[in-house]
């Protein structure tokens, strides 16, 4: 009776299994959204527009897979380039992969 809640854990992961595509598809919304405000920030412009470059399952060092995306962004004369990862649609996380901020 004790492996039954392990039982029921495992059951619902492998029933909610879906394809790379999709796991892309379910995240990128939050991605662009994580890149945004990031690159808001770092460009010191309110209006940026993103655009995405990649987009990829990769899997952690942990056995966790993650989407990761390469992002564009380009606002006030200024462009950037973002990796930005996320574990599910909550938890995104935008890094500069720029070597540093290109203004015209």
């Amino acid at each position: 009776m004790k492996r039954f809640p392990l039982l029921v854990a495992v059951l619902a992961t492998l029933g909610g299994c879906m394809t790379n595509e999709q796991f892309i598809a379910q995240n990128q919304e939050a991605a662009i959204k994580a890149t945004t405000a990031r690159a808001a920030f770092e460009l010191n412009c309110q209006s940026v527009t993103p655009s995405v470059l990649t987009s990829k399952v990769v899997e952690t060092r942990f056995g966790w897979e993650r989407t990761e995306y390469t992002i564009g962004v380009r606002g006030c004369g200024k462009q950037a380039v973002y990796l930005t990862y996320c574990l599910n649609p909550d938890n995104c996380n935008a890094i500069s992969d720029s070597a540093r901020i290109q203004g015209q």
